[in-house]
């Protein structure tokens, strides 16, 4: 009895086997799709970085506070820059003492041309009367050529002083602009140490801690939309050419594996990826108020190219070198041509039927 039961199961086993090993094409809807990982991110994803060196002074939020444009969140202290800034000031105010109108330097060259003016006046007149004796001949030449040298030098001594107060005045005022400059752009910069918030939406990262050294490789904050949310895809070069916009893409969430959402393909980046030789996509994705995001959840997708109802197929494991199969009843080997394909099935164009055998090779 133990005998035949044994053989029964065998005779059982035996023809599951040979039954798995010939199939018929059956009809079935079938759908293409592009698999993609990837991560979820709020829309308007913004990461914030110090754009000069220095120490966190204050955290102004906290994880989950909910922001507006502008609002400051960090303020970074830099000894550096309160040093330059102070620098800065001095030099503008020494300029604008040195340009004011009275000041020691344009009064001192002010006194320089009133000298050289009077001196010049005198050997004018000086100069003239020579001249006046010698038409009457009462002063010899040797006389009047020193007195008109006399009159020639003082006269260039004071255009020369003159000139020069012109020429300085000029330059404590270029000096004093250059210095208002300097101070402005030293203010600007110690500004760009109160970080504010460039979108409004939610916080959701706060990577330093107050007193920590940061610099402009450290990203100090996440912000981003408090209830929108899209997913960063990265798709394998071999299959950029199937993904197009507003294609229906079905999501997998690694935190809700029983669950599947939906979404469409919002923006493909045209470059590959030299590291990874893929290229990002941007999608969206439906999400109910159920489901708890956070930035950064991975993701898997299948994005939908292709779809077709009805469609003749067989599973892939009855093809061999891509498009053969062999038939069981003509015992040949055929070529055919494939339609829509999946990961389990693979869609015959012509030369078969419903009723074709077909034997796994």
């Amino acid at each position: 009895m133990k005998k035949l039961f044994l053989f029964a199961l065998l005779s059982i086993f035996l023809s599951c086997a040979k039954k798995n090993n010939v199939i018929r094409p059956v009809r079935k809807d079938i759908t293409q799709a592009v698999y993609a990982s990837g991560k979820i991110y709020p829309v308007n994803d913004y990461k914030i970085y110090a754009k000069l060196p220095g120490y966190i002074q204050t955290i102004h939020v906290k994880i989950g506070d909910v922001v507006k444009i502008g609002q400051p969140l960090i303020t970074i202290r830099s000894e550096v820059s309160d040093k330059n800034v102070a620098m800065a000031k001095n030099q503008y105010e020494l300029a604008e003492k040195n340009a004011a109108e009275n000041s020691s330097v344009i009064n001192a060259l002010k006194q320089d041309v009133k000298s050289a003016k009077t001196k010049y006046e005198l050997d004018s007149i000086n100069y003239d009367r020579y001249k006046n004796l010698s038409k009457e001949d009462a002063t010899s030449q040797l006389q009047l050529d020193q007195s008109k040298a006399q009159f020639e030098i003082s006269k260039q001594n004071f255009l020369k002083s003159y000139n020069n107060l012109i020429t300085t005045n000029d330059r404590l005022k270029t000096e004093l602009e250059n210095a208002r400059l300097q101070l402005e752009s030293q203010n600007s910069n110690r500004s760009e140490y109160i970080i504010a918030s460039a979108v409004g939406g939610k916080v959701y990262d706060i990577v330093p801690k107050e007193g920590e050294l940061v610099n402009n490789m450290l990203m100090l904050m996440e912000v981003g939309d408090e209830n929108k949310f899209q997913v960063e895809l990265s798709i394998d070069e071999t299959d950029v050419s199937f993904i197009r916009q507003n294609q229906d893409i079905v999501y997998t969430i690694d935190a809700y594996k029983n669950r599947v959402f939906n979404g469409k393909v919002v923006e493909l980046y045209p470059r590959i990826n030299q590291l990874n030789k893929t290229s990002k996509v941007i999608a969206g994705i439906e999400l109910d108020k159920s489901v708890s995001v956070f930035s950064g959840m991975s993701v898997e997708a299948n994005i939908i190219f292709s779809k077709k109802n009805n469609a003749l197929v067989i599973p892939r494991e009855f093809l061999f070198e891509n498009n053969k199969i062999i038939r069981k009843i003509e015992n040949d080997t055929l070529g055919i041509q494939k339609g829509v394909e999946d990961l389990e099935f693979v869609e015959i164009l012509g030369k078969v039927n419903e009723e074709t055998e077909i034997v796994k090779p």
